[in-house]
Parts: C-alpha cells; structure tokens; sequence
C-alpha cells in the first residue's frame, strides 16, 4: 500500500505544508528503518545475498515503476505478493532490504515527491515486510505443508497491513490534524473490509510465488510477473473508471436533481397561474355585479322620478335624489379603489405629501359614508399632531378600514374609530362588533380578491380589495396595520403612522 494523498483529497489540489510532527514521524522511521537493517544485515552471511535478492529487487521494480492510469486514493501496491513471499523465503533483515530497494514509486522518477517523502514511502514498507517476516517465520516455516504455510501467511499479511495502513493513517493524521480514526475512514470509505480482503488475496498470491522460488528457483517467479503487471494494469484501470462512473452518476443525479427542482417550480408556477386566473374570474363577476348593482339603481331612480307623480312631490324627489347619491358614492369609492389597484400593480402611485389634519379628514370620510355615517363613532382628540403625508391617499386608508367595518357588521351595529398621539407615531384603530375572522382566514385578509364571505350566496358586498389596498397603502405611506379579531364578535385594525414622510417619496 503507497502512502499517497487519501482518498478525501483530489490530486488536483496542492498538499498543504507538513508540520513538525509528520516531519518527526517520518525520520523517526527512516532513521529507525534504515540503523536496523544496517545493523541486521551486517550480522547475516554474506554468501546469503546473492542473485535471488536481486532478482525479487528487480521484480518489485518492473512491477511498481510501469505506467497506470492517474488515480487518487490509497493505492494497493501490487509488487506486495512479490514482498510477501520474500517475507517467507528470507530472514527479515533480507526481506526488509529487498522492500526498502524494490518498491519503488513512479512519482520519484518525475521529481513529484521530496527525498523525505520517498525515503518514508520505503521505509514504512520496509517495516511492514520486517515484523510480517519475523511473525511467520515465529508461526510457520516456508518449507511447511501448505496448512500452517497459508496460516503464517496469513498472519504475515494481517501485521503488514496493520503497520502499512498504522503508519500511513499517523502520518496523514499528523499533517491534516484530524483525528486518526477519520482518517482510517476516509482512507478505507464505506466499505473498509474491501481493502483487508485484497491484501489477504495478494497474500496468497505470495504464498504461491513462496512456493514456486522453494520448489523450482528463482527463474520460475518469471511466471508470475506477467500475471501481476496485467492485474495491476487492470485494477488501476477498473478504478479509474470507477471513478468516471461515480463522478457521472453524480453529475447525473445533481442533473437530475435540478430537473425535479424545476419541475417543481413549473408546477408551483401552473398552480399559481390557475389560482389566479380563478381568483381574477371570481373578481371579474364580483366587480361586474357590484358595477350594475348602483348602475341599475340609478337607472331605475333616474327612470322613476321622469314620472309625474313623482316628480311633483318634493319629498319623494329627494328621498330619490339622496339614494341616487348614495349609489352614485358607493359607484365612485370602488372605481377609484380600481384606480389605485391597478396604479399599485404597475408601479406608478405617487406619494404626494402635505399637511393633514387628521381629525379634519376623518369626519370628512365619515361624511361620505351618507346613510351609515350615524353608525360611527368618532373618538378623535382635537389637539393630535399635524400630519406630512398623502392627504388622498390617507384618506383612502380610512375610508376602506371604516367600509369593511360597516359591511361586515350587523345593520345598525356601531363602528368605533379613534386615535391616539405616540412619539413620531399616529396612531388609530376602527372597531366593529360583526362577523370575526377566524385563525384560518386571518393570514389572507390581506390578499388581493379575498374576502372571510367568498361564497357564492354571500350577503356582503365588495370585490376583495379594499383591505389589500389598505396594506399596500400604507406600505407607501410606511404605516402598518395589524388585526385583533374574534369569531362572532368583531374585529380591531390598528394602523399605524409617522407623523412625517419623506415629501416626494415615490411607490415601489
């Protein structure tokens, strides 16, 4: 197993620098490594190096040093059954020798690792050949039956993975610093046994080229290094294109992902389009209904009093005249909510300030109200500040909070309208004693076309704007409104003002 970047971080991206304590760790080994096989080897029998030793160098070379396809991640050095079977054939200090010169690393030719860096990347495997050797040759002897031969291999293999992958883990662990346990992780992925397994299949494979090297010499080894450079080939090739597969169905699912996401909206937006062109149906014939109701009644007024009878009795004339005002009002006010509505949906109200008197504006709309003007009660302090706001379009504010009162309230109920001074505020409320507003409905009042009575026998009149108008006129105005409100027994809106806005301020 090479020390390489792990798996969590693309070659692409530059290694960050090493810090002291992977420094230490790596010529702590080195050095550890390098005065043990040092000392070993001056101790074993000189006659005992001979071509053999040369031979598994070389053989450990050809198969680490020819080209793969460019993969990042730990990589599962193939020349490690050609190691493993040194292990078993040679004393450790041989063996160790043999892996420190043998594995070798295609990236030292390339200059892409520092000395320290392919001095560690042999000395770790080195270490890991040393203590595998010393353990089989504890357990087992290489001229064993193949039982306790594959058992010492076994064992061999399990110690050489456990260094490897140890001194791999620390060393990335140290230069990250992240906990090493998450570094095992990120190296092994979501399947960690995957790589054991390999190891343990190279392993056998070593046992096979053990055996060969005992039985027939050291040419019969030849055999295998066909066999291992085509394996090596193959696994790096299978791994990259792993790697391809994953990174497309990622990009597939990502894809895929946005698509929903669109779709999603493409059915929110055909939803919402539905929606609307319901609602602007609805509105369509509710505004049409509330235009001929006092259309039809001054028509049929105008009609009547072209009738002798009763265009000779005063009384009746002006009963009829009163009425026709009345329509005539009640015709103006939604016409002109139309005009604001639609002023607001383009864009183009204006905000014109003046000085207001506020007291003096509401009993002016409560004059308007004509025949439902006794119906309000008026609790409006004579000494409250003088206003810099849009005298219209305040007054419209007032005149539609005191409308949906009056419609929403019991004929003859009372509607109560004060107000109160509050800092840089003004502040007013309009109180009714009608229907309610019950939790459901009370997050829609303010929306355009609604209305809490939608059904199709309702009692009260309107088109569903005055209440949203109201809100996005006091947007311009910046004021605010908020309700209390009580199924059954009547409803609060408190609205609130600055005594002064900014002159010339604009919609939007």
């Amino acid at each position: 197993m090479d020390d390489v970047v792990p798996s969590f971080e693309s070659a692409r991206v530059d290694p960050p620098d090493e810090r002291g304590g992977t420094i230490a760790l790596h010529w702590f080994v080195i050095i550890g490594v390098l005065g043990y096989l040092g000392w070993a080897i001056w101790r074993v029998p000189h006659d005992s190096v001979g071509p053999a030793v040369l031979f598994f160098i070389l053989a450990a070379i050809v198969v680490d040093l020819i080209p793969v396809p460019a993969w990042g991640g730990m990589q599962l050095s193939l020349s490690f059954p050609i190691l493993l079977g040194v292990a078993l054939v040679f004393p450790p200090a041989i063996a160790g020798m043999i892996a420190l010169l043998g594995s070798a690393d295609p990236r030292e030719l390339r200059r892409e690792v520092s000395l320290q860096k392919a001095l560690w990347n042999r000395a770790q495997m080195a270490l890991s050949i040393v203590l595998g050797s010393a353990v089989f040759n504890a357990v087992a002897d290489p001229h064993a039956d193949w039982v306790p031969l594959v058992l010492g291999a076994t064992c061999a293999t399990l110690v050489a993975y456990a260094v490897n992958t140890i001194a791999v883990a620390a060393s990335a662990s140290l230069e990250r610093r992240m906990p090493i346990r998450r570094v095992l992780v990120k190296m092994h992925g979501t399947a960690p046994f995957e790589f054991l397994l390999s190891y343990l299949g190279l392993g056998l494979f070593g046992v096979a080229i053990a055996k060969f090297y005992l039985v027939e010499g050291v040419w019969s080894v030849a055999v295998f290094l066909a066999p291992l450079v085509f394996a090596r080939q193959m696994y790096f090739r299978s791994r990259a294109l792993a790697e391809q597969l994953s990174e497309r169905n990622e990009l597939l699912a990502e894809q895929a992902g946005r698509l929903e996401h669109l779709l999603e909206k493409e059915h929110a937006t055909v939803d919402e389009l539905r929606e609307l062109n319901r609602m602007k149906g609805e509105f369509v014939a509710v505004v049409s209904h509330e235009l001929r109701t006092p259309v039809t009644a001054l028509i049929g007024y105008a009609k009547t009093l072209r009738q002798p009878e009763f265009a000779d009795d005063p009384l009746m004339r002006h009963e009829f005249l009163e009425r026709m005002e009345r329509q005539g009002d009640r015709l103006l006010r939604l016409v002109e909510n139309l005009l604001t509505t639609s002023k607001l949906e383009s864009d183009q109200l204006t905000v014109s300030v003046g000085r207001v008197l506020f007291e003096d504006l509401v009993r002016e709309v409560v004059e308007g109200l004509a025949g439902e003007a006794d119906r309000v009660f008026l609790d409006v302090p004579t000494d409250l500040p003088m206003l810099h706001t849009d005298r219209q379009l305040l007054g419209r504010v007032v005149s539609n909070v005191l409308d949906n009162a009056l419609k929403y309230s019991p004929d003859g109920s009372p509607v109560e309208l004060g107000a109160r001074a509050s800092g840089d505020d003004l502040t007013f409320w309009v109180r009714d004693h009608g229907i309610g507003i019950t939790p459901e409905q009370e997050h829609r009042i303010f929306e355009r076309f609604y209305q809490v009575d939608s059904s199709t026998t309702r009692k009260f009149r309107g088109a569903g704007l005055g209440l949203s108008m109201v809100h996005d006129l006091l947007g311009h105005l910046g004021g605010t409104i908020e309700v209390q409100t009580e199924p059954g027994t009547g409803s609060t809106f408190t609205i609130r003002l600055p005594v002064k806005i900014e002159a010339g301020r604009s919609a939007g």
